[in-house]
């Protein structure tokens, strides 16, 4: 996965389940349980202890942060079961920040699993929403030192805690652990983090599809109750939407998303020395999302370029773990298995017990499609091969068009007009899609902007198609940053990384043939004997796209009425970089990091 020199031809400059921002963000707190399920196998026979508490009402209070803005909280005690009276404890606490108002505390909420096995339990409502005050922003540095406030209030001014503070929580909840944890500073009382159901990158992951806006942070502005001193006309949050839906500065990747990627906290995270352990969904918003904070996380460790993938020859730490299900946004999070996993991770940090998780060798674990099984690893990617297929006549082949050809599409604003579709042979040898994949296109374009989308699908012998992975460009972005870009053997492009900066952005022009590199999202899935790999080209995105992207109005006027030609002839010819790899580079772990669907 080695980075090419600029001379190499480059120039600088799944199944996936479509959810509503607001239906998603109600699952975070609308889990329920199942039956116990055993956990992972690790160098001890830890298992997680049965409940010894009970857990209190929430208590409800205030904590004043640096600034004077005060925060609300509700703190959940372990009790005696027999008695209901607090248990004498010290405790340590576990803390979670949740926008939309601070969690009521009941025998159906995540927290009172880890109460009734030892926990305090401390839930705010973050600065601007429910009863806390202030402006509300998205993420960011304040959000991180109101968690760092937090988390010396929970340590030492906390009736009944120890001194020693966990982050939990998923989605919103999750990813605001990273932030607090890049601001806590050394030493402090922070210990461990479980940053769940997040992404890495909040602008290329969720709010900037190939460098278009999407509709993302308003859908969840929508579902935040706002608090008391809230302003929703001039709050932070409220002024990048706007940016957003106007084609203003923050609906690029500048300064202001380069201040929220996750993947550039890290260094700060380490140095804080705090461990972390994420999860996320091959079918989430963002599948795999949690894979850019895993690579950072240990490239950050180990004093390596952040983003850079992770080789067989670089060593990695145990102390920052990502899991990676077969599952949609938030699902399975506290049902027995994940939870039960969260409890030891926080067991091991904040308690010393001897479980040996901190210790692993294999600190990623993927499920691997279509196997049903996971897989424990060190590296992501698992393996740098990668194979080129071309676009032909409704045809992948693995050598280049030898006569002239192309295709087209039209956009339409309501809806992709038509879709272009091209299928490989069924495949003599069973293959691992492992990782992420570029699909380049030549095309001709009759305006000054485009917007293409493609999909990965394979199709199985019976004709029914199952999507694996997706990815769309706006035209104007199509430079690509080779330092960001991942490459496969022989330089072969597989994950093109776009600036989508003002920079960065470059017109169309009209009726020249210009190459276009399509990045689509990592998938792990074993594909059989017999199966074929089809790629489908939209000029809009289709309606199973992960996330829908809202093009800016001067991005609209640029794009109507476009009709795109796409190459597939020797001299421009289209290909697809996939990156297939033999199963057998995938060993089955012995452990279950959760339900198998």
């Amino acid at each position: 996965m080695k980075k090419p020199k600029a001379s190499d031809g480059i120039k600088l400059p799944h199944r996936v389940t479509v959810l509503s921002s607001v239906s998603a963000v109600l699952l975070l707190v609308a889990a329920g349980r199942t039956t116990a399920t055993a956990l992972p196998v690790h160098a001890t026979n830890w298992q997680p202890p049965a409940a010894s508490y009970a857990a209190s009402a929430p208590v409800h209070t205030t904590v004043t942060m640096d600034d004077g803005v005060k925060i609300a909280v509700e703190v959940v005690y372990p009790t005696d079961p027999s008695t209901g009276a607090r248990a004498a404890g010290p405790f340590p606490v576990l803390l979670t920040q949740n926008p939309y108002g601070a969690q009521r505390s009941d025998p159906a909420d995540s927290g009172t699993y880890f109460v009734q096995r030892g926990y305090i339990y401390v839930a705010s409502a973050v600065r601007g929403t429910g009863d806390s005050g202030g402006q509300v922003d998205w993420f960011g540095a304040r959000q991180g030192k109101d968690g760092a406030d937090l988390v010396d209030w929970a340590a030492h001014s906390l009736s009944g805690a120890n001194g020693k503070v966990g982050l939990d929580g998923c989605s919103y909840l999750g990813v605001d652990q990273w932030f607090t944890a890049a601001a806590v500073g050394k030493n402090s009382a922070l210990k461990a983090i479980t940053p769940f159901c997040t992404d890495s990158d909040l602008y290329n992951d969720l709010n900037g599809n190939g460098g278009i806006t999407t509709s993302f942070m308003a859908g969840i502005a929508r579902a935040e109750p706002r608090g008391p001193e809230d302003d929703p006309a001039t709050d932070q949050q409220s002024v990048t939407i706007a940016q957003q839906a106007s084609g203003g500065s923050r609906s690029y990747n500048d300064a202001y998303w380069q201040s929220l990627n996750v993947q550039k906290l890290m260094p700060r995270i380490v140095g804080n020395n705090v461990p972390a352990l994420t999860e996320a969904g091959w079918n989430d918003l963002f599948p795999g999302g949690n894979l850019g904070a895993y690579v950072s996380a240990q490239n950050a460790y180990y004093h390596r370029p952040l983003t850079d993938p992770i080789s067989s020859d670089e060593p990695v730490t145990g102390r920052y773990q990502a899991i990676v299900g077969p599952w949609t946004h938030g699902e399975h999070v506290n049902e027995s298995t994940l939870q039960g996993i969260r409890l030891e991770w926080f067991d091991t940090w904040l308690k010393n017990a001897p479980t040996g998780m901190a210790t692993t060798s294999t600190p990623l674990h993927l499920f691997e499609n279509g196997a049903d099984t996971w897989v424990d690893s060190a590296i992501w990617p698992l393996s740098s091969d990668a194979r080129t297929y071309y676009l032909g006549n409704g045809s992948l082949t693995p050598g280049k068009p030898t006569d002239e050809g192309s295709d087209s599409l039209c956009w339409s604003a309501a809806t992709a007009a038509n879709t272009l579709t091209y299928t490989t042979a069924p495949l003599a040898k069973a293959a691992l899609l492992n990782g992420p994949t570029d699909v380049t296109l030549y095309a001709k374009s009759t305006t000054p902007e485009t917007e293409l989308s493609a999909k990965l699908s394979i199709v199985a012998p019976d004709g029914t198609v199952t999507k694996q992975a997706d990815g769309i460009l706006l035209g104007s972005q199509r430079a690509v940053d080779t330092q960001e870009s991942w490459y496969g053997d022989n330089g072969t492009l597989l994950k093109p990384g776009h600036p989508s900066t003002q920079a960065s952005q470059r017109p169309v022009t009209p009726g020249q043939t210009t190459r276009y590199d399509i990045s689509l999202l990592s998938n792990f899935t074993r594909i059989p004997a017999g199966y074929r790999i089809q790629i489908s080209i939209n000029s809009q995105p289709p309606a199973d796209f992960h996330y829908p992207v809202a093009p800016t109005p001067q991005e609209l006027a640029n794009l109507a009425g476009g009709i795109y030609t796409v190459e597939r002839s020797p001299q421009a010819a289209s290909f697809v970089n996939l990156p297939l790899t033999t199963p057998s580079s995938a060993t089955p772990g012995n452990g279950n990091w959760g339900p198998s669907s």
